[in-house]
């Protein structure tokens, strides 16, 4: 799984790479918007064959950097269990580190996204306001999530996963109706349909600003949180190999059948390639989970099947171990040029593509030294924990 989060994640930071350096990149396709009264989607438009391949690509990273969070934090609370942890020092667990992943979206991640606004801004003053500080993407939809979790991890994962999907699909019927509601100046009633369930063109005036409301992002991490529950460890790692590949064909070709029918999603398909695979992702529709998650599944099966002694696999791994630092970290990395030279999006695809590669170059030996450090952290931790008595740790 650390080697499927590390692939994914460097799909993620050529997404964001091209969306400091480059123009020309495929943006917010499917956000609902009111025209005229009406409830439109926006469509990709007119893209290049290397946008559109961009745009496959990075699509598939916040369903998978969800999903498989879910996943690893369901094996993580299955481990704290079988050492006897308390339901009490869990649910700790869990809060704790839902709000550090929605401080770190508020006071890291989001003042990165925002800083061409505070560049190009005539005064800093005026874009410094409550919608520019609370804004949330993936980061806190993550953190959310855990903090769901303290209550939901309480019922089967299969109980779990349905009152989701029934929220999910609740959410995407009464969609069009809250779009018609939502005025530009927010209220609190707003601002909380915009965590929850509405995501929203960025602005300034808003009291809060939502590319991944809960809701429909919560799927794909109780998705994840129920595969994780069901794992079989006595089966071993083939056994999970082959749920994976299963889950991820079904998946693939329940989504051709209903894209080919025309049904499922906001964006529809006009016959040609960009319009079949332009799918509505702001919100995110059944389809765009259908698509990615069963790559996802298939991913995860092929880097459950590599030898360990791959070297991609140890690459990848390297970097699917760290997801926190590698995510704050390549932000800055390739806004900061960009800000301080007070230019943004003035390079080619093309150009924007090569500026990622040196970017991983970089992040590569960063992600190595975080992990020794961390590593020689948690071992000095552990040596002072270390009981007197017998062989116990005080956990």
């Amino acid at each position: 799984m650390d080697r499927t989060r590390g692939l994914i994640m460097l799909f993620m930071a050529l997404d964001h790479a091209l969306y400091f350096w480059s123009s020309g990149r495929v943006n917010n396709e499917g956000l609902p918007l009111l025209m005229n009264g009406n409830v439109t989607f926006n469509p990709i438009g007119s893209a290049s064959l290397l946008g559109l391949l961009v745009m496959f690509l990075s699509s598939l990273c916040a369903p998978g950097f969800l999903f498989i969070a879910g996943y690893v934090l369901a094996l993580s609370v299955r481990k704290r269990q079988s050492l006897g942890a308390s339901n009490w020092s869990i649910d700790k667990y869990l809060l704790k580190r839902g709000l550090i992943l929605i401080a770190l979206q508020l006071f890291i991640a989001s003042p990165a996204f925002n800083l061409p606004l505070f560049v190009q801004a005539q005064s800093l003053f005026s874009v410094l306001t409550p919608g520019t500080f609370f804004s949330f993407s993936v980061l806190s939809a993550i953190g959310l999530g855990f903090i769901v979790l303290v209550a939901g991890r309480r019922i089967s994962p299969w109980k779990l996963f349905s009152l989701t999907g029934l929220l999910y699909l609740l959410s995407q019927l009464f969609l069009p109706t809250v779009v018609r509601n939502f005025p530009l100046h927010q209220t609190l009633y707003k601002a909380l349909q915009t965590i929850l369930l509405l995501p929203v063109p960025f602005s300034s005036t808003l009291l809060v600003n939502n590319n991944f409301p809960l809701i429909p992002w919560l799927l794909p991490m109780v998705l994840g949180w129920l595969y994780g529950q069901t794992y079989q460890e006595e089966r071993g790692v083939t056994y999970e190999a082959k749920r994976f590949a299963l889950s991820g064909l079904c998946s693939l070709a329940l989504f051709f059948v209903l894209r080919f029918l025309g049904v499922g999603d906001y964006l529809s398909p006009d016959g040609t390639l960009q319009g079949f695979f332009g799918l509505s992702k702001y919100p995110p529709s059944i389809i765009f989970f259908l698509l990615y998650l069963g790559l996802v599944f298939l991913l995860g099966y092929f880097f459950f099947r590599l030898s360990q002694t791959s070297k991609l696999g140890q690459v990848l791994e390297k970097f699917g171990q760290s997801p926190l630092f590698f995510y704050n970290a390549h932000l800055w990395l390739y806004a900061a040029i960009p800000a301080v030279l007070a230019r943004f999006n003035c390079l080619s695809l093309l150009a924007g593509v090569v500026i990622w590669i040196l970017g991983i170059i970089i992040l590569y030996p960063l992600n190595l030294k975080y992990q020794a450090w961390r590593l020689s952290h948690k071992s000095r931790h552990l040596s002072k924990t270390y009981s007197p008595v017998g062989t116990r740790l005080h956990w």
